[in-house]
């Protein structure tokens, strides 16, 4: 085993000096110093009361008998909607504790633990199943107490009152770190389980697929983007780039003072009255291709990412017309594939596995999309076609949009 030992002042010393690769305030988190702590054993059930949006303080107790994810694979309940391929079958999949760059993850004894722990990195999985530290390198030690930590951390005033005095590292994930997986381990009790297998992705994949989920989340339409009349289980940097990005385009008065408690309040980007949506929605109509058939989805505004409960049009419309114009939540599905008269138009749920399914055979005289119509008969490969008037006439209501209700939890 290699002896590396990172002491916490150390660590102090290279997260607060920055570097072109350091995480830094208002780029990443902002905060005194760019960084969020992440506490090894998730969560605990005390709020920060520094938090906008109800996060609750990290829970760092790094201690034997406790369960940490360890890579170990487990199969999920079928009957859970949130149980997909391949977790659903054997072995199941693996599981890991999800972090990103510019977070902090903290160890830390139990309460009334005043013995140092030395927190070993591993250099495998299999080193870590079968508890091997020949290769091992220990990173740092437990020795440091929560006021010296909290020297680096100053966001974290709360939780330097909630755990007092006890004895804590950091291992900080950088913006150039070199893993996309690390093995944390205990050597006295690793048999006991106290070990872990941390995944990490990058701050600012993370955070811009979330700010993206915040623009299209179904909270605007109750006005919950703090996510306090439903509990939220996102991290950060999720969390915040979630709800601030909710909180930023949401309408508490749009339609009116009371679309809140109706549930039917609209963004700024879905409402085509505002100047943000509607340069949005001439901007999605830029690279709209009328000659492709598709799915209008959600005409009615009853359907969200994940519930499938949105009017499904497949005839009259095109991508031209489907949008926030026509509708505040009208979403554009554009077909991908035919077969025959049927196509793969989209999905209404971002939990299908298959493609919502359009049959133009359906279509009555006149639609757009009529099979005997000539914009059906150029997209599904005729040579040529003289529209004889009972097909499509690809005119329409002049509208379009974007819109896309759903939650990310």
């Amino acid at each position: 085993m290699k002896i590396i030992l990172t002491s916490f002042l150390l660590a102090i010393s290279s997260v607060t000096s920055q570097t072109p690769n350091s995480c830094i305030p208002d780029r990443h988190f902002n905060d005194d110093d760019g960084y969020f702590e992440e506490g090894v054993a998730g969560l605990s059930t005390d709020l920060d009361l520094d938090s906008a949006h109800g996060q609750k303080l990290p829970n760092s107790t790094w201690a034997a008998g406790l369960d940490y994810p360890m890579g170990q694979f487990e199969q999920c309940d079928a009957e859970d909607r949130f149980c997909r391929a391949p977790c659903n079958a054997a072995p199941g999949c693996q599981q890991f504790f999800s972090t990103h760059t510019c977070a902090i993850l903290t160890f830390c004894n139990a309460e009334g633990d005043n013995q140092p722990q030395n927190i070993w990195q591993l250099p495998s999985q299999d080193a870590l199943d079968n508890c091997d530290f020949d290769d091992a390198i220990l990173v740092g030690s437990t020795s440091a107490s929560s006021i010296e930590r909290n020297r680096m951390l100053t966001h974290q005033a709360k939780q330097r009152e909630l755990q007092g005095d006890q004895l804590c590292f950091g291992y900080p994930f950088e913006v150039d770190h070199e893993l996309s997986t690390y093995f944390f381990a205990s050597q006295e009790n690793c048999e006991q389980n106290q070990k872990i297998a941390v995944v990490v992705a990058d701050y600012d994949q993370t955070a811009d697929q979330c700010y993206a989920i915040g623009e299209t989340t179904s909270r605007l339409n109750n006005c919950d983007c703090r996510l306090e009349e439903k509990p939220s289980t996102l991290g950060e940097p999720c969390r915040s780039e979630f709800s601030d990005r909710c909180f930023e385009i949401m309408q508490p008065n749009r339609p009116d003072d009371g679309c809140c408690e109706r549930g039917d309040c609209i963004s700024t980007l879905k409402d085509f009255e505002h100047p943000d949506g509607r340069a949005k929605e001439l901007e999605r109509r830029e690279t709209c291709d009328d000659s492709t058939p598709g799915l209008c989805y959600n005409e009615d505004g009853l359907g969200t990412d994940t519930n499938r409960l949105g009017s499904t049009n497949c005839c009259t419309k095109t991508c031209t017309e489907c949008g926030t114009e026509l509708g505040a939540h009208a979403l554009w599905k554009p077909c991908t594939a035919l077969n025959g008269t049927v196509g793969n138009c989209g999905f209404l749920s971002r939990y299908d596995s298959a493609p919502f399914q359009c049959d133009f055979s359906l279509c009555d005289d006149g639609d757009e999309w009529n099979v005997d119509g000539c914009p059906f008969k150029l997209f599904a490969g005729e040579a040529s076609c003289e529209d004889s008037g009972d097909g499509g006439d690809n005119g329409g209501d002049g509208d379009g949009g974007d819109g896309d209700g759903g939650d990310n939890e």
